[in-house]
């Protein structure tokens, strides 16, 4: 059961965690505490010689069970009550001595537990003192024990415990019994589920486990986690706390599918690197044969969604100027799908600014000189980055807290969506909202009401600087002695393996392709033999060459350039 808690601090999520997932299987199979035991040692039976020895040789148990704690009753009484808010709320240095040992020997159905909780890690006596004023705070303000908490209750004390990243005292603490006591794990940012579980299931286990998944991925070229605690062991800690289990082995298609669903509780950075991370664990776990296949497929090279759809939720618009839109992006068979997006977005940006500053104005028709005047005046002088994005923009909190003014291209940009609009407007007829449209007629001219000034132009042109010759060798130097130290030192945990940023750098410096060259370049680009057909990036014939290699460069997006053939030295080829 997953429940997302309803207040406004903090978005998180509990997951009750005594589901257990068959194994390579994404069919749920609802299993109770008290069968759990039996059903592993079923599944246990049912695997494959290898993998026992394996399990047996990472023995593990729970270090705290609840069921050793005889009373359990889930309501306070008036004494328990009156001697919880006595403690909590006595002065400073006051609740010390004989006077604490008298008051939580008559608590000591809740002193043991929390005792033993807070012996797993170590830490000193205010720090307990304190985590056990916030624990009896809580039990007295709700009238129950901890241990029958619902999950609502859990997250508020959670979120209002001090010590957001600590490995010990009260917030992780509360983290503890509420895994341990209610089978509930605290889903939110900034959560160290590393330290939670090498404090249940042992460092040692935890840590043998990690290096068992990060083995193939580094072996197959990716790059391990630079310092400890990375991702890739962040998010495996948390399948363990949600599996209930930390053998590699159990986890299951439905764990990651249930992993990857929880991750987008987690705000910031957290969701997208630990995607990242999650979809490398399930590539190691097929490599290790624990899944047959991937339950959760790479996402971000999909087609976007379609645009209108999305952009109809937009309660800044007006409804009018948004149908021209509409029609504008579907019925304009010109340019790329992604150009005419992009022009769209702007447009969209411009009927914002319309619906704040001219709201009279709805349709193109409605345009005069003057209000496109206004609005250059605006883009060039006044706007300001994300000024007039949508409420649902990821970038809006921080455009907000650092307002930037408009680069001179972002302002080209806008002004060269309306130059393009109503020029389409002007060309052809267009169908917005079912009513056709005739050829509009405008007693203005858009290319030069819109055009972008001089200056900002000017400003707009690049710079380039002539690298000297020395610094040039320097980085042909680098790149043909690139190491993983090298490459760590520049980046925390890089996203490819490193055979490809050697490769991607030596065709930088020997044969000065641009990024996106670089970025279209398949397998197997580079050859030693000539071919006839091959032509350089001008058109001309490619001559042959005993000391050259050949690298084939695709063409791009838009195929106004064919593919084309650099030549190179032959020790690229064969570094």
């Amino acid at each position: 059961m997953v429940a997302t808690e309803g207040l406004p601090v903090q978005k998180c999520t509990c997951t009750l965690t005594s589901l257990i997932w068959r194994v390579k299987s994404t069919k749920p199979i609802i299993v109770w505490k008290r069968w759990s035991r039996k059903w592993r040692h079923q599944l246990m039976r049912n695997a494959s010689p290898a993998r026992q020895g394996a399990a047996s040789a990472s023995r593990w148990q729970m270090p705290i069970h609840p069921q050793t704690y005889p009373d359990r009753r889930p309501h306070l009484t008036h004494e328990e009550k009156a001697l919880m808010e006595q403690y909590a709320t006595a002065p400073a240095g006051f609740m010390t001595g004989g006077r604490a040992r008298n008051v939580l020997h008559q608590l000591a159905r809740f002193e043991a537990p929390f005792l033993d909780t807070a012996g797993l890690t170590p830490h000193m006596d205010t720090t307990l003192a304190a985590a056990r004023r916030h624990l009896f705070t809580s039990m007295a303000r709700t009238g129950m024990a901890f241990w029958a908490w619902p999950q609502e209750i859990w997250v508020e004390v959670i979120q209002t415990a001090p010590g957001r990243t600590h490995t010990s005292g009260t917030r992780f603490w509360m983290l503890l019994l509420a895994y341990l006591f209610c089978d509930m794990l605290y889903i939110g940012a900034s959560t160290v589920y590393g330290a939670m579980a090498e404090v249940i299931f042992g460092q040692s286990v935890v840590e043998t486990q990690v290096n068992t998944v990060r083995t193939p991925l580094v072996e197959a070229g990716y790059a391990a986690d630079q310092k400890q605690g990375g991702r890739l062991q962040w998010v495996t800690c948390l399948c363990m706390l949600i599996n209930r289990n930390p053998l590699v082995e159990t986890f299951s298609a439905q764990l990651i599918v249930t992993v990857h669903e929880l991750l987008a509780a987690i705000g910031g950075a957290g969701q997208m690197t630990g995607g990242f991370a999650l979809m490398r664990l399930q590539t190691s776990l097929c490599q290790l044969g624990i899944l047959d296949e991937p339950a959760i497929l790479d996402t971000s090279h999909q087609k976007t969604a379609y645009l209108p759809a999305v952009w109809q939720n937009d309660a800044s618009l007006d409804p009018i100027w948004f149908a021209w839109v509409r029609a504008f992006y579907d019925q304009t068979l010109y340019g790329h799908e992604i150009s005419r997006r992009q022009t769209c977005h702007f447009l969209l940006v411009a009927g914002r600014w319309l619906n704040t500053y001219h709201p009279e104005v709805k349709e193109p028709a409605q345009w005069d000189e003057a209000v496109a005047a206004a609005y250059v005046a605006y883009t060039c002088n006044e706007a300001r980055r994300g000024d007039l994005s949508p409420a649902s923009s990821k970038n809006r909190a921080y455009d907000q807290k650092t307002p930037q003014k408009l680069s001179p291209g972002g302002i080209d940009n806008r002004l060269g969506a309306l130059r393009t609009f109503f020029s389409q407007l002007q060309r052809r007829t267009y169908t917005v909202n079912g009513k056709p449209y005739p050829r509009l007629q405008l007693t203005w001219l858009p290319q030069e009401t819109f055009k972008t000034p001089n200056a900002i132009l000017a400003a707009r042109q690049p710079n380039p600087k002539d690298i000297q010759e020395d610094t040039w060798f320097k980085l042909i130097w680098a790149a043909c002695t690139l190491t993983k130290d090298k490459l760590y030192a520049s980046s925390r945990n890089p996203q490819y393996p490193l055979a490809y940023y050697r490769a991607a750098c030596l065709i930088w410096v020997t044969a000065a392709r641009r990024s996106d060259e670089i970025r279209r370049l398949s397998l197997g680009c580079v050859s030693r033999e000539w071919a006839l057909e091959m032509r350089d990036e001008q058109g001309n014939q490619v001559e042959p060459a005993q000391e050259l290699c050949y690298l084939r460069v695709p063409t791009n997006k838009s195929a106004v350039k064919k593919d084309f053939v650099k030549c190179l030295l032959t020790v690229i080829y064969e570094g």
